[in-house]
């Protein structure tokens, strides 16, 4: 099998849907779905799924895999757990479909609808109560999200019987959040299969328009964004000028706020990528206007758009090895975690604490 038989196929399960390219589209919900293969054995499927509409500005996206007795039924077993998974969840939001209300305070009220998809299982662990997951979380997911016009949330868990593995995960718009990842862990801990089980998840939060602040940017603008800002920080870097970087990336984008953000926060995302087994906090400190504010990186409009972008300018080769490592050294957390390997910690056991970044006076808070 290869791509286009994934989109025939996918296009064969939805009703009403035609193909459009590399893309099955679905009329009824104004979405477009583009898969894509990652792996394809003789009896394993991973495949990646992009969802688009005219109704939001960024995609969500999700990864399907499975085992089956051959290549036919793994894929049967992946696009089933996409289709009854999240998609079902997004018709349902498409729809306005058994709609729930929730609150969260991100500077201010903002005002939710929640979709509760289904419970994806496999094996003979009884399926959970459809928001079973969702009482439990809430309330962590909810001080974690901001000002996103949507947030996807997908949980797993997954129990591999007669004491094997037990794993558990939770993403919030495709981040793995390592504490609520913990807590889902620990209820399929609970479960009493003998042999493997797992449950998969999503919820899908979309904001009030009366609630939402307009944010200007698409991922892909600040992918743009990002990969220029990298090649003006290499030039900076050749010309022995990295004071006028910050003042020169602002005048390029004609956005203050979100030039301080990439000066800011890359040098930590850069520390990240390369140090994966050390933890690193899931907030961070911003001082603007002599008062110190805490957020979680899932609540900052910006910060995981840059991480994303970062990364992919890193596998593009933007920047050659001499940029990166100085970027490494602009990083604070890159620094604590030398000074500690230094004293004889070992990466696996660090914890990192919040990064504090000061930001001038007309600093936006997005």
């Amino acid at each position: 099998m290869d791509r286009n038989d994934i989109i025939q196929d996918l296009h064969k399960c939805c009703e009403g849907s035609f193909v459009s390219g590399d893309r099955v589209i679905l009329p009824s919900v104004n979405v477009a779905v583009m898969p894509e293969v990652y792996q394809l054995k003789d009896n394993l499927a991973t495949l990646g799924y992009h969802l688009y509409s005219p109704e939001w500005k960024n995609e969500i996206f999700e990864v399907s895999s499975a085992l089956g007795k051959d290549q036919k039924a793994a894929v049967g077993m992946a696009q089933g757990g996409f289709l009854f998974g999240i998609l079902e969840a997004v018709q349902a939001m498409m729809n306005d479909i058994n709609a729930r209300e929730a609150d969260s305070d991100f500077l201010g009220l903002h005002r939710w609808k929640l979709y509760l998809g289904n419970i994806v299982a496999i094996g003979k662990e009884v399926p959970a109560d459809i928001q079973l997951y969702w009482h439990v979380l809430k309330d962590e997911i909810l001080k974690r999200i901001g000002n996103q016009e949507i947030c996807y949330i997908k949980i797993y868990a997954a129990n591999a019987g007669n004491d094997g593995y037990v794993t558990g995960e939770c993403r919030i718009n495709d981040t793995k959040i390592d504490s609520l990842s913990k807590i889902v862990e620990d209820m399929a801990k609970a479960w009493h299969n003998k042999e493997f089980a797992s449950h998969k998840q999503f919820f899908l939060l979309r904001q009030d328009r009366e609630t939402l602040w307009d944010y200007p940017y698409t991922h892909a603008e600040i992918d743009d964004a990002v990969e220029k800002a990298l090649m003006l920080y290499e030039k900076v870097l050749h010309d022995g000028k990295q004071e006028y970087y910050l003042p020169a990336l602002a005048e390029f984008l004609g956005d203050r706020t979100l030039a301080q953000d990439i000066v800011n926060f890359v040098p930590e995302i850069c520390t990240e990528l390369a140090l994966q087994e050390v933890r690193f906090s899931e907030a961070v400190k911003i001082e603007v206007r002599g008062n110190l504010f805490t957020f979680y990186k899932t609540q900052l409009a910006d910060y995981y758009p840059i991480a994303n972008a970062v990364s992919k300018a890193l596998d593009k080769g933007v920047v050659s090895k001499k940029t990166f490592e100085s970027l490494l050294y602009a990083s604070a957390g890159f620094d604590a975690v030398q000074k500690a390997l230094a004293d004889g910690s070992k990466p696996e056991h660090l914890v990192l604490t919040d990064m504090i970044f000061q930001v001038s006076d007309d600093y936006i808070v997005r």
